[in-house]
């Protein structure tokens, strides 16, 4: 059975009760962002089980350099200073809220991520720390997982992560984490001159890296598709080898880019949205991307019920496998 056929087996059987172990399934509450506007219900109490992930720093925290010192450090400057109000307004999780149902289940996400980095189960000839988030259609959260997923991932003591904004259409991540007007990917791979390290943005969370999609231009695809950047993704599997790298790509049916992309990384994670995405418009998602390993299908936006008896909107991660 393909990996098209276990993903879309996976999503569809959502639509009907089954257990944890039976679809390995990971809950990660998702509220949607304001440009992705659905009504969410508010987040139930954490699991008494779950340890705190993103706990209120403390002076020392800080002092420690959880969150960066607020004035870059280094010549180019190269460094932004995240507005994480800003971003805990939108609904997104933040490295200095206390732990919250999101945040515990975000890391349930990130663990299936990284595990995926050093068990080998999907055999795939490319680097696993080069990770792709995609969608079928916009406006099911893709960006708003990618950001959520970076923080919660740059909050891990033994990994740095490097996120790369691909969408130079939308432009959403440089746009929420505050490097929309930099040069970024789209510069690097039009003009020889430039070198990758020159436009890397340090940020005021300490481990998470930005590559801004940079300036518009014609042939975008095209450049997505050039030798260049296939040499720019093995030099980032090279050089950091330790560092998790998450592409946040225009939806597979809106775009041509992730077909571009995918075979380029070796973790392909679909977000799909429960309640509104239809199975054929997935199944014509995943079999574009047929020629790469899907390792996750995220039902993302789903309602669901907690034990004390509201409802709130969560999503599920589905493994491949």
């Amino acid at each position: 059975m393909s990996s098209i056929e276990r993903a879309m087996d996976k999503v569809v059987a959502a639509a009907e009760p089954a257990t944890d172990e039976e679809l390995q399934v990971l809950p990660a509450q998702v509220k949607p962002a304001p440009s992705e506007a659905k009504a969410a219900q508010p987040a139930a109490p954490a699991i008494d089980t779950v340890l705190p992930v993103n706990p209120q720093p403390t002076a020392s925290d800080r002092a420690a350099g959880v969150l960066a010192a607020a004035e870059p450090t280094f010549s180019n400057n190269n460094f932004v200073n995240i507005d994480f109000a800003r971003l805990a307004a939108g609904g997104f999780l933040t490295p200095d809220q206390p732990m919250t149902r999101q945040s515990e289940e975000y890391q349930h996400i990130k663990r299936r991520v990284l595990g995926n980095m050093t068990s080998g189960a999907f055999n795939s000839s490319r680097p696993s720390n080069l990770i792709l988030i995609t969608s079928s259609v916009p406006g099911e959260g893709k960006t708003f997982t990618s950001v959520n997923l970076a923080i919660s991932l740059a909050m891990e003591v033994d990994h740095t992560i490097l996120v790369i904004d691909t969408d130079i259409m939308k432009r959403d991540l440089s746009r929420a984490l505050g490097v929309v007007d930099r040069k970024g990917l789209f510069d690097l791979l039009a003009s020889p001159n430039l070198r990758l390290e020159d436009l890397l943005v340090r940020t005021n969370l300490r481990n998470l890296v930005v590559l801004p999609v940079g300036t518009k231009r014609e042939g975008s695809t095209e450049l997505l598709a050039s030798m260049r950047m296939r040499e720019l993704a093995d030099e980032i599997s090279r050089r950091y080898k330790d560092r998790v790298v998450l592409f946040d790509s225009p939806p597979v049916l809106a775009t041509t880019t992730a077909s571009a992309l995918a075979p380029l990384v070796g973790q392909v994670v679909l977000v799909a949205e429960a309640g509104s995405t239809k199975h054929e418009t997935i199944r014509e998602a995943l079999q574009r991307l047929d020629r790469v390993t899907i390792t996750g299908v995220i039902l993302n936006k789903a309602k669901q019920t907690a034990a004390a008896s509201y409802d709130y909107y969560g999503s599920y991660y589905y493994h491949t496998r």
